[in-house]
């Protein structure tokens, strides 16, 4: 075999195993990824600070969670599909990636979830 045959097979079976890594989070993240997009639905702000750590609890007041509730739980009504991204480690936080698409929607929205000692630290939506 060639070198150049050789380095291709190489650099693709290199690359193949990055684009497998971390493909699918622990099932407690998923768990808690839905849990939030579900207490979002239902307008239950205590479910969406039930795994809050004590910073995210303080910056996100029940006024606060009740305008974003409002403006997202008639797009969540009928359902939601979702596609894990992956995770990036960033200042010391765990920070989980997903594709959310509201069944009532076209458009996608990139959902961010910052954990830490499985706590949830931070949870946008854009």
């Amino acid at each position: 075999m060639n070198r150049f045959a050789l380095t291709a097979i190489l650099l693709l079976s290199l690359f193949s195993s990055l684009a497998w890594a971390d493909t699918a989070p622990r099932s407690m993240i998923t768990e808690l990824f839905h849990s939030q997009i579900d207490a979002i639905a239902s307008e239950d702000y205590a479910q969406f600070m039930d795994h809050a750590d004590a910073n995210f609890r303080q910056a996100i007041s029940q006024d606060q969670f009740d305008t974003l509730s409002a403006s997202l739980s008639p797009r969540l009504a009928d359902g939601y599909q979702s596609e894990y991204l992956g995770a990036l480690n960033q200042d010391g936080f765990n920070v989980h990636l997903w594709k959310m698409t509201p069944s009532s929607s076209d458009s996608d929205h990139l959902v961010k979830m910052a954990m830490r000692e499985n706590e949830i630290a931070g949870f946008w939506i854009q």
